[in-house]
C-alpha cells in the first residue's frame, strides 16, 4: 500500500474504515428494511398501516425520551445520519484505491428497478467523504458532477472506486466511478474543502 505526502506533513496511507457504533449498524439495517417494505406495499388493509404506525410512534418515543436525558457531549457518537438511508458499504482499498461495496435497494428506486439519481449523488459524497479522511485530508463538499452513464439496478452488486485525492492546498480534488458487473454506470468529480482547525468543535 502507498501513501501520499501531505503538504510539509508526514507520508499518510489509507487506513481501515470503520463505520460501526454498538448496535447502530442493526438498527440502520430495520430502518432500511422498513423503507424497502413501506416502498412495495401497494394497497394494504389501512388497519394495518395504523397498527404499524402506533408501534414505530411508540419505539420513537422510546428513543426519544432516552435522547432527551442525554448531554451533548454523550449525544455525539462516530455514525453519521446518512448511514441509517444508505446502504452498508463494505469498504477495502486496492491499491491506491479505496473501494466500496453494496447494493441499493427498493427504498432507493426512482424509475422502475433502477436506482434514483439523487441516491447515487448522494452515495458518491458519502463515499469520497471516506476517501479523504482515510487519506488524511478531512474535508468538507464544495462541489459535485455526476455523469450518468447508464442506469443503475436496484438490488444489484455494485462497486465504487476512488483513487487517492489530489491535494492543492486546502483544496481536495476526488474522482470515483461506479460500475456494475464491470460496466461504469456513473462517474463523478468533486471538490472538496479542509475546514479549519476547530470547525467542528462548536456544541451543537
Amino acid at each position: 500500500m502507498h501513501g501520499t505526502r501531505r503538504p510539509n506533513g508526514p507520508r499518510v496511507a489509507f487506513r481501515p474504515v470503520s463505520t460501526d457504533a454498538d448496535g447502530y449498524p442493526q438498527l440502520a439495517g430495520v430502518l432500511r428494511r422498513l423503507l424497502d417494505v413501506t416502498v412495495d406495499l401497494g394497497s394494504v388493509d389501512p388497519e394495518l398501516l395504523e397498527r404499524a404506525t402506533s408501534m414505530l410512534e411508540h419505539a420513537s418515543h422510546q428513543l426519544e425520551a432516552v435522547r432527551d436525558g442525554l448531554s451533548t457531549e454523550d449525544r455525539a457518537i462516530s455514525f453519521d445520519g446518512q448511514r441509517l438511508v444508505m446502504p452498508h458499504w463494505h469498504y477495502e482499498t486496492r491499491g491506491d484505491a479505496l473501494v466500496a461495496r453494496g447494493e441499493f435497494s427498493h427504498g432507493h428506486t426512482g424509475p422502475p428497478r433502477t436506482v434514483h439519481g439523487g441516491w447515487i449523488a448522494f452515495a458518491f459524497d458519502e463515499i469520497f467523504g471516506w476517501a479523504n479522511v482515510q487519506a488524511g485530508y478531512p474535508s468538507m463538499t464544495g462541489k459535485l458532477t455526476v455523469r450518468y452513464r447508464s442506469p443503475t439496478p436496484v438490488g444489484a452488486p455494485l462497486e465504487f472506486r476512488v483513487p487517492r485525492p489530489r491535494v492543492e492546498g486546502k483544496r481536495v480534488h476526488v474522482q470515483g466511478t461506479l460500475t456494475v458487473d464491470g460496466a461504469v454506470t456513473a462517474e463523478a468529480d468533486g471538490l472538496f474543502v479542509q475546514p479549519r482547525r476547530g470547525s467542528f468543535n462548536q456544541e451543537r
